[in-house]
């Protein structure tokens, strides 16, 4: 098992060597760090063959892939600038409370007659990858001075919460087609409950613990800086092995213990209003390295949905998700507040897809069976490379010639 994955990981830590010698030249013709790992994963995928399906579909690499997941939720749950809601609270609650739960019930209800999947559990699962906002494909869109600031800080403050809420649906519906759970006589909602209740127990209480215990050590001058960053970066990993050990979901407690970890290194009176950079270093590298690995195994698995030809149905629901299936339920969640109607569209327009649905989109392969692991990797990598297209070329484009007209896209 471990022979099959290794060359793949080998690969992948070569790629991300080789964009570190020129990644300022990249990024000044515009080839981000995903761009280019997805590059060297079509020509991994070309070169092993088929050989990518058997590594992918391992439990070294399902594990592998659930740990990167965990770094992920945690470092976007500590890494929100500006308080927990980031100052933008009435948007921030609309967007996660409503506009979140309405797109995964639209996108639910969208697949279920398009996608073809074997049951309701797989549709829920496919709804939850292509759904989760990430701007690791549009990451300047972020710093987009032609668009309002209210708006680019409201959309970073869903993207850093809403991967973490879609994790316990996710989960649950990973249960339901692919857990030994579905086959007890307790059936995947008691295993969902017994899971959900094992990673709030143990992500709340290692995150809130161990802030706390930074915010004396650092105040008492035990401690400083550089040796809490190295604590950061082992705060999700060892979140992540606790939680498992008790049976519960990992990447669930890794979220959790990222905003456990961020009350408790603020203190209840919010004597830091954000975590210092200094300190998030460690861990913020260790993510940068498991997001471009997960761009490098999307290029090579990419290649393996262009073998199976055009699916236009699977293309056309992946299309909606980019689109109307977010869209509507971000209007629907604005309904009477004071967002202007121009600035809800762009909320709704603005939504990529990355890292996370890529993470999603190979856990979801792992736990289906052929057929339905196909369609889960089809849809995954038209959404991911329509989000690229969509958000990483087209929109900033639209922008400039916004910005050439002297017309303002937003308000502000």
């Amino acid at each position: 098992m471990l022979a099959r994955v290794i060359p793949l990981i080998v690969f992948s830590l070569v790629a991300i060597l080789l964009w570190t010698f020129g990644a300022k030249r990249l990024g000044d013709l515009h080839v981000s760090a995903p761009v280019f790992m997805v590059a060297f994963g079509v020509v991994a995928g070309l070169v092993f063959g088929d050989e990518v399906r058997h590594q992918l579909n391992t439990h070294l690499a399902e594990r592998a892939v659930e740990l990167v997941l965990a770094v992920l939720l945690f470092v976007d749950a500590v890494e929100v600038r500006g308080g927990f809601l980031g100052g933008e609270r009435g948007a921030v609650l609309r967007l996660l409370v409503l506009a979140l739960p309405l797109s995964i019930a639209a996108a639910f209800a969208v697949g279920g007659p398009m996608l073809g999947v074997s049951s309701w559990g797989v549709v829920l699962a496919i709804a939850c990858v292509v759904m989760p906002l990430d701007f690791a494909p549009a990451a300047d869109l972020l710093r987009d001075r032609r668009l309002d600031r209210g708006l680019r800080h409201a959309l970073a403050v869903e993207s850093g919460y809403n991967d973490g809420l879609f994790s316990p649906v996710f989960a649950f519906a990973l249960l339901t087609i692919g857990s030994p759970v579905e086959h007890s006589s307790s059936g995947p909602l008691f295993g969902a409950v017994h899971a959900a209740l094992g990673a709030a127990a143990v992500g709340v209480g290692m995150g809130a613990l161990t802030g706390l215990a930074h915010r004396l050590a650092v105040a008492a001058r035990w401690t400083g800086a550089p040796a809490v960053r190295v604590a950061m970066a082992l705060v999700p990993i060892i979140t992540y092995a606790l939680a498992i050990g008790v049976g519960g979901n990992g990447f669930v407690a890794a979220f959790l213990a990222g905003i456990a970890y961020k009350a408790g290194r603020m203190g209840e009176r919010g004597e830091y209003r954000d975590l210092a950079r200094r300190e998030l270093s460690s861990v913020e590298d260790l993510s940068v390295i498991s997001s471009t690995i997960m761009w490098f195994v999307f290029g090579a698995a990419a290649v393996l949905v262009f073998r199976l030809g055009l699916d236009w149905p699977r293309v056309l629901y992946g299309l909606l998700a980019l689109t109307l299936v977010r869209m509507v339920p971000v209007y629907v969640s604005m309904l009477g507040s004071p967002v202007r109607w121009r600035d809800r569209t762009l909320l709704g327009v603005l939504g990529p897809r990355g890292t996370t649905s890529i993470v999603f989109g190979l856990l979801a392969y792992n736990a289906t069976r052929q057929d339905d692991a196909d369609v889960v990797l089809y849809v995954m990598t038209v959404v991911v490379l329509g989000s690229i297209l969509l958000h990483g070329i087209a929109i900033p484009f639209g922008l400039h010639r916004f910005s050439a007209r002297g017309e303002e896209p937003a308000s502000g």
